[in-house]
């Protein structure tokens, strides 16, 4: 029987390479399409039809879309801007602000972009630059020019501080309640695209958001707030604005940051949790080391969560801080 020619041996492995390589184009197209569809958020509802549907909430248009705001408390009394973490919008404040107002502060209290009842830009960083520029947009569209204090809490501090640096002559004092100093490098697989919208959505997010209900540790607490956290939900933008905030500057190291600060002369209050695995020990003393006039106030209980955990005497420390003229042992 003769043998088959060179000329059919090649046809035939050419059309077996053909067809693998057809099932390859098959897999990676399904893989694709597979961590699109993973990666793709549920969401299907404006932002601006729960502000609606809310009644009471005071807004304002800034530069970058509409901010949900709340100017509260005693109008003689001094000002204090208070600058939430990375995770929850403004009810992070919720323990903090009453006993503010009872000492005669006025607060004023604001959802960063992304969270609460503010909006959700499209195509940009949502970086602390971002973030800043929010904070000066909203003093300045509530013609907020006079002295205030200004307070942040986790990522908010980086925020606050750099609020302080960029104007020191109208922030009179900084209250920063557990600051980071070191960063935090993400897996470099977070970063590899397709893939890094899988796992944002389906690891990191709810990772993060488990730790912020991991943060309430009295029943009390649990009730009132555990079910809170991650809302509002199915917003369009939710996961756009949360993943471009995880692949920001948002984590990274603030030696500069505090650098600058020390610069200023602005006075520092800097309040931190001793069992707070977010943010060490270590992280107030290189902060410390960089702002050693600063006064620090420790409370050896206290969690990540230290600003509903210790609410009130956070409060009365910030008080007592500000000179609001009533002195802790009268409240």
């Amino acid at each position: 029987m003769p043998g088959n020619s060179p000329r059919l041996i090649w046809r035939n492995r050419n059309t077996r390479v053909k067809t693998f390589l057809k099932i390859i184009v098959v897999l990676v197209v399904v893989a694709v399409l597979g961590l699109v569809i993973a990666g793709r958020p549920d969401e299907s509802i404006e932002i601006s039809e729960l502000r609606d549907a809310r009644k009471g909430l005071t807004v304002v248009t800034l530069s970058d879309g509409v901010t949900r705001y709340q100017l509260e408390g005693p109008e003689s009394g001094p000002l204090i801007l208070l600058i939430h973490g990375g995770r929850e919008p403004g009810w992070t404040w919720d323990e903090v602000v009453p006993v503010l107002h009872q000492a005669g502060i006025r607060t004023l209290r604001y959802d960063m972009y992304g969270r609460g009842f503010s909006d959700r830009p499209q195509d940009t960083a949502y970086d602390q630059a971002f973030y800043l520029k929010q904070a000066e947009d909203l003093l300045d569209a509530l013609q907020i020019s006079s002295h205030l204090h200004v307070a942040g809490y986790s990522f908010g501090s980086n925020i606050a501080a750099k609020l302080a640096i960029a104007r020191p002559q109208q922030v009179e004092s900084l209250t920063e309640l557990a600051p980071r100093y070191f960063g935090i490098a993400l897996p470099a697989v977070v970063r590899v695209p397709l893939l890094n919208s899988v796992i944002i959505r389906k690891v990191l997010k709810p990772k993060v958001l488990d730790d912020v209900r991991g943060y309430f540790q009295t029943p009390q607490l649990k009730q009132k707030y555990a079910g809170r956290v991650g809302e509002p939900t199915g917003v369009i933008g939710n996961f756009v604005s949360f993943k471009a905030f995880a692949l920001s500057d948002a984590l990274v190291g603030t030696a500069d940051i505090y650098e600058d600060l020390n610069k200023t002369g602005v006075p520092v209050l800097i309040v931190s949790g001793g069992k707070d695995l977010d943010i060490p020990k270590e992280h107030i003393a290189g902060i410390v080391s960089l702002v050693p006039d600063a006064k620090q106030v420790v409370y050896p209980e206290a969690n990540h969560g230290l600003v509903w955990q210790n609410g009130t005497e956070i409060a009365l420390e910030m008080a007592e801080f500000v000179g609001a003229g009533v002195p802790i042992s009268e409240l």
